[in-house]
């Protein structure tokens, strides 16, 4: 759909440029015929000149609030798919799914301005016809200083914006870890420690934005002092020839009025340079194919000589329905990406993954629990009785007082609740979805040896489900179907 758009959008930036500079040749005839007398026609050529503008400008606008409408739209229906890969540590702000359809959805206007500033050299050539190579000469030596200037004042904008965007995510983190340890701060006497903290990033932040805010004004200034002196010296080249008589007054309104024109579409193009980069990446982010594709038989995953972002080794592998796989290696070899890569969170650097649909429950000890009762953590919303919950909690050892009444509320993130508890929380939840597939991501670490016992037993007699285990080196499997290690 984009291409389509950019397509049209060439068209009618060409299109656009052509009218403005026939308009600019109306005007200076209507202007003409002013001066010398034919004031109605002149006065009907400049008229038609400004409607034709008008209409071009409504016009482009139209089509631009089209496809940014059309482009939204679209991309807004595949939201869901793009919320459920994680993002990268530290690209919040370049990640963040909302921004990029919104700058996605500016690239046919940016495409009109380009197609607009590129078409307008044109105007070279009809100011050389219209004033001689002076004028022309003194157009191009302008222009050709601005476009550097125009490109120095992007590039400075776009670090600039990066830095403030990294800054106002500190900030943003910052703030919460601040609020979630205020107890702790109080009870130390060091709350003036965490304020003088968060003040410090701010005003890291506050002058970030400054200097973005400067270097958009320097930017500014520059290109209208350049379009300025351009125009300027154009009209006295045209007004010495009009004392000198070599040249006509039509004309010399011709190379005026085009040079305004010309550095118009120029300006406006150098204006756009950041947001362009910013469309540019969020099309490749909302383009970005997780490198799984999907099947309606076979194994429920297949890698074949997959490569992740955390390691370069090819792996190969098939999961079939009710099998048990582990995957061991040492902590940071990649695990948890290569399981991610499996079903679509990560991308594919090679190979492929086709994935059978179906349900995959991922279980980890970063698995979140949310505000809610505990009943509602695990369920999540599916009608499940209450006798089952309270079979599965049973089944995982987690008894006593604090899981006696399912209706009891949980903090965010199972606070208060250790992390053993927490992970069986997790897989009580993974199991009660009858999943095709469950990924245990090296949980047996913070269990006990009862609890690891349950959960072990579990997974084993979970026969309808496929289990993917991923340890360090104390799994929870001991009869796998196959065994692959990372880093051998």
């Amino acid at each position: 759909m984009i291409d389509t758009f950019a397509r049209r959008s060439w068209a009618i930036g060409v299109m656009a440029t052509v009218i403005g500079f026939g308009g600019a040749l109306l005007s200076a005839l209507g202007i003409t015929d002013v001066a010398h007398g034919t004031v109605a026609r002149g006065v009907t050529l400049v008229v038609g000149a400004l409607v034709a503008r008008w209409l071009v400008t409504s016009g482009t606008d139209a089509w631009a609030s089209f496809a940014a409408r059309s482009i939204r739209d679209r991309w807004r229906r595949t939201v869901i798919d793009q919320l459920e890969r994680p993002r990268a540590e530290g690209e919040r702000g370049r990640r963040d799914v909302a921004l990029a359809i919104d700058h996605a959805a500016a690239a046919p206007a940016l495409v009109v301005v380009g197609a607009s500033a590129r078409t307008a050299a044109l105007g070279f050539v009809i100011v050389w016809l219209a004033a001689g190579w002076l004028s022309a000469g003194i157009v191009i030596i302008l222009l050709g200083v601005a476009i550097p200037l125009y490109q120095q004042a992007g590039r400075r904008s776009a670090a600039l914006t990066d830095d403030y965007n990294q800054r106002r995510d500190v900030l943003e983190r910052r703030q919460l870890e601040m609020l979630q340890h205020a107890p702790e701060l109080r009870a130390l006497g060091a709350v003036r420690y965490g304020a003088d903290e968060i003040a410090a990033v701010s005003d890291a932040e506050h002058h970030a934005a400054i200097r973005a805010i400067r270097v958009a004004l320097e930017s500014s200034l520059v290109t209208e002092f350049l379009s300025g002196v351009s125009i300027g010296l154009v009209a006295m080249v045209v007004g010495f020839g009009l004392l000198r008589g070599t040249i006509s007054l039509d004309r010399a309104l011709v190379a005026v009025l085009i040079t305004s024109e010309l550095f118009g579409y120029v300006r406006r193009f150098g204006v756009e340079f950041h947001r362009r980069d910013d469309a540019a990446a969020s099309i490749a982010i909302l383009r970005r194919a997780p490198g799984v594709s999907h099947s309606t038989s076979g194994p429920l995953v297949a890698a074949q000589s997959l490569v992740t972002e955390a390691s370069t080794s090819p792996i190969t592998l098939e999961i079939h329905p009710g099998q048990r796989l582990l995957v061991t290696g040492p902590s940071g070899i990649g695990k948890t990406t290569f399981a991610h890569t499996l079903i679509g969170w990560r991308p594919v650097v090679s190979g492929s993954v086709t994935r059978r649909e179906g349900v995959i429950a991922i279980v980890s000890p970063t698995s979140a629990l949310f505000d809610g009762s505990l009943h509602e953590n695990v369920t999540l919303g599916r009608v499940i009785p209450d006798a089952f919950v309270r079979a599965r909690l049973d089944e995982l050892g987690l008894t006593g007082p604090r899981f006696e009444d399912l209706s009891v509320p949980l903090l965010a993130d199972g606070e208060g609740l250790s992390a053993g508890e927490r992970v069986r929380l997790a897989l009580a939840r993974a199991t009660l979805a009858d999943p095709d597939l469950i990924i245990v991501d090296d949980i047996a670490g913070v269990l006990d040896d009862a609890n690891r016992r349950r959960v072990a037993h579990l997974l084993q007699r979970l026969t309808a489900s496929s289990v993917l285990e991923l340890s360090v080196d104390n799994p929870l499997l001991d009869d796998v179907d196959q065994r692959i290690e990372l880093g051998s």
